[in-house]
């Protein structure tokens, strides 16, 4: 009986693994909307020094050749100093001057950045992997490119929510 149930046992962990697999893309089969309606701003003001430029930097500018460099390496936009390099005013200018409001190479129908808006911020898209979701016109056929930072996990929820709360509060110089 001890077998039995044993056997058994490993048998529904054996198909439940299975269930939760991932697609062709790599990406997870189930991947769920970001529900920008529940999300409460809070009242904390964040700011884009002491709260977003450490996230960006762990995630999209450990490296110049991604999101490093001021003059947007190989047309990928600024979004601030290499890690370990405390960001200067000008760094901080330089990452709202290429991304609020600006539209992005790919046509997603809303801007990098739209201050006071995050779901209408492509960025926060690309951070949530939340391409196939809402209202990006890249999304109709499939060219929103990939989830961000590129090949590597998705920055924590609480650090997406850190970026998302600097957004809703406007995208200030801060």
């Amino acid at each position: 009986m001890r077998m039995f149930l044993l056997l058994f046992s490993s048998m529904v962990v054996a198909i439940g693994l299975v269930g939760c697999g991932d697609d062709d893309e790599g990406q997870p089969l189930d991947a769920s909307c970001f529900d920008y309606g529940s999300f409460q701003v809070g009242t904390e003001e964040v700011s884009l020094r002491r709260d977003v430029m450490p996230v960006l930097q762990a995630s999209c500018t450990f490296g110049n050749s991604c999101h490093g460099t001021i003059s947007g390496s190989q047309g990928l936009v600024y979004l601030g100093p290499v890690q370990g390099v405390p960001p200067s005013i000008q760094h901080l200018q330089a990452v709202l001057d290429q991304t609020l409001d600006v539209m992005p190479v790919l046509k997603a129908g809303m801007p990098l950045i739209t201050a006071g808006n995050a779901e209408q911020s492509f960025l926060m898209h690309k951070a949530d992997n939340t391409l196939a979701c809402g209202k990006l016109e890249c999304a109709a056929n499939d060219a929103c490119g990939a989830p961000m930072p590129y090949q590597r996990d998705l920055a924590s929820a609480e650090d997406r929510n850190k970026i998302r709360r600097w957004i809703a509060q406007g995208a200030k110089l801060n």
